[in-house]
């Protein structure tokens, strides 16, 4: 099973954790580039109503076409279960630091998370402007990305800008990681589980208020830190359910089949982007980020999960370079068709996904041996806790 911190005090590290890393950030990779072969090379006529037009709008694509476009619009729910991941971890590795030594040291945590995310955030900002130059593309607000403020920019424009549109989720994270071991710190340890149900029904409230008051509530819905907090809160208090107890659970063949079939069903018939109510404005996300809670628990906890890897596999690498492949995926989409698809006239559909893929994998993998992997090493000057995080 996983390793934690117990009587021992050995290193704290959920082996198979990085796995559901990979699969989150290939959620996102996925949709991000099912989405631009569509808009910028040949649609595959099995999708098509009339194979002669090549436009993907809804109108001219049939059943199959409809189909797949919501199933894989549904795949940015990956920065869901990024979300729960982080706060889950985040919070256990606290929680592990105050067992242990019985304070918390704020700074170092902050050193922590600067290391281990601000060289790649900079260096793609960095990057971006000769990207942008190259492709004589529109250039993004830096400014707001520097700052981490980038969410806030798509609410005011009520747009997402070219680019650099995906740093909206790690912007959220910062401002998680900015307050969450603070209120740790200054909540009492029996008053843990009333601050993350405090903070759950506070990012209900501010949904249910931007989507009453606000005319582009639905940019606040997924883009405002405030609404957003409820999944971060919810990965918190699994941690918070695990640390001490440390249990194991062992859920039926028939629950797994049925939640991962239910999980299944909504992923592919049901459009979690919908805002035409407050139950969808408030809820409809919430039940995807409690299924993917249960993924969660029941690939850390359950001793007999199916595909529960005892040895290191292409998988758990993939996973640890998952955060370089969720940053560089987004911002070389015009670098690849300008420079590379048309000029080879590489323009298939399966060409695509063959150059995509190996490219941003590529550079992922060049980015986490080169730059990556020395800093996080020196991060561990500063880890409280022995772990791999």
């Amino acid at each position: 099973m996983e390793s934690r911190l117990g009587e021992d005090n050995q290193r704290i590290h959920f082996f198979n954790l990085d796995i559901l890393r990979f699969f989150a950030a290939f959620m996102i990779v996925f949709m991000h580039g099912y989405r631009a072969v569509l808009e910028w090379t040949q649609v595959p006529n099995v999708l098509l109503k009339n194979p002669v037009n090549k436009t993907y709008q809804d109108d001219n694509l049939n059943h199959m076409g409809l189909f797949f476009k919501r199933l894989i619009d549904n795949f940015d729910l990956g920065v869901e279960f990024f979300f729960l991941i982080s706060g889950f971890l985040i919070t256990y590795l606290l929680l592990a630091e105050l067992k242990s030594s019985g304070k918390l040291n704020i700074l170092k945590f902050y050193m922590r998370r600067i290391l281990r995310i601000w060289p790649l955030y900079f260096l793609i900002i960095g990057l971006t402007p000769f990207i942008i130059d190259w492709t004589e593309s529109t250039h993004p607000n830096y400014w707001w990305n520097i700052f981490f403020l980038n969410n806030y920019s798509a609410i005011i424009h009520s747009q997402f800008e070219s680019g650099l549109a995906h740093l909206w989720s790690i912007c959220i994270e910062e401002h998680f990681y900015i307050f969450w071991p603070i209120l740790i710190y200054l909540t009492p340890r029996s008053k843990l589980r009333s601050l993350f149900i405090g903070i759950i029904g506070l990012s209900f409230f501010f949904k249910w208020y931007y989507f009453q008051y606000y005319p582009n509530g639905d940019f606040h819905l997924k883009l405002n830190s405030l609404c957003r907090m409820d999944t971060l809160a919810i990965g918190g208090w699994i941690a918070y359910s695990v640390v001490n107890k440390q249990p194991v659970f062992k859920f039926p063949g028939w629950v797994r089949f049925s939640v991962f079939f239910t999980f299944l069903v909504l992923m592919c018939f049901v459009d979690s982007h919908q805002v035409n109510n407050v139950f969808s404005a408030i809820f409809l996300r919430l039940i995807f980020t409690l299924l993917f809670a249960f993924i969660l628990i029941n690939y850390l906890f359950n001793p007999n999960v199916r595909f529960n890897f005892k040895k290191k596999n292409p998988l758990h690498y993939l996973g640890k370079i998952s955060f370089g492949i969720y940053l560089y995926h987004n911002i070389f989409f015009g670098l690849l068709f300008q420079k590379i698809i048309w000029p080879f006239k590489l323009e298939g559909f399966w060409w695509f996904w063959v150059i995509y893929l190996s490219v941003i994998i590529l550079i992922s993998i060049m980015s986490f041996e080169i730059i990556e992997k020395p800093i996080l090493k020196f991060k561990d000057r500063f880890s409280v806790v022995p772990n791999n995080r």
